[in-house]
């Protein structure tokens, strides 16, 4: 429930590659300023993936019997899928074309399945290696999934319980939800940042 919309982010590359010809046209025309437009997509997109996750997540949570509470449930996945949808427009935001982009968001979100803790215990990760962890949006959103699963009752795993095992038992499912969110926001200044001061092409 952290991968896939991660992966799925790839679907929204092309809404900023296909338009930035009429982007351009228009911002050098002073009909809007970036932060204007990118603001509308980012509404359209986050309110039908609001609408559409609530669904999707009340089938599995409800459908497997999972424990924790549906509200966590139901944010690990969305803040994900935002992260995953601005991500996109910051890929799509500093790429030359539509190929570029296309190789470079799933590149960059299969790095993060090394350190996220599912892979690789986070632990069993060597230390040059652990700070990309802290920089790891499905470590956040995964932990608080795994948090809201196994936080009230942790079954016994190996020498000990699987938030153990997994090294996540001091983890906060809510403080983690908050962290995730800020990558969504880092990611969306980042992409504003490019496309204000990016040319792009010549009219």
């Amino acid at each position: 429930m952290v991968v896939l919309p991660a992966y799925g982010a790839a679907a929204y590359v092309p809404a900023l590659v296909v338009e930035r010809a009429l982007f351009v046209r228009e911002r050098n025309d002073g009909l809007y300023y970036p932060v204007t437009y990118l603001l509308s997509k980012m509404f359209d997109e986050l309110v039908l993936a609001a609408l559409a996750s609530c669904g999707v997540t009340a089938f599995v949570f409800f459908g497997v019997q999972l424990r924790g509470e549906w509200v966590c449930f139901w944010m690990g996945y969305y803040i994900t899928l935002s992260i995953g949808i601005v991500l996109a427009y910051f890929v799509a935001s500093i790429s030359p074309n539509l190929d570029v982009a296309n190789a470079l968001l799933p590149l960059y979100v299969t790095t993060l399945l090394f350190f996220a803790g599912f892979l690789f215990r986070l632990t069993d990760i060597p230390p040059w290696w652990y700070w990309y962890s802290f920089i790891d949006f499905l470590k956040y959103t995964w932990g608080a999934l795994m948090a809201n699963q196994f936080g009230e009752e942790d079954p016994l795993f190996g020498d000990g319980t699987i938030l153990q095992f997994y090294g996540i038992e001091t983890v906060d499912k809510w403080r983690y939800c908050g962290f995730a969110s800020l990558f969504a926001l880092f990611f969306f200044l980042a992409t504003l940042t490019v496309m204000t001061f990016r040319s792009y092409q010549s009219r």
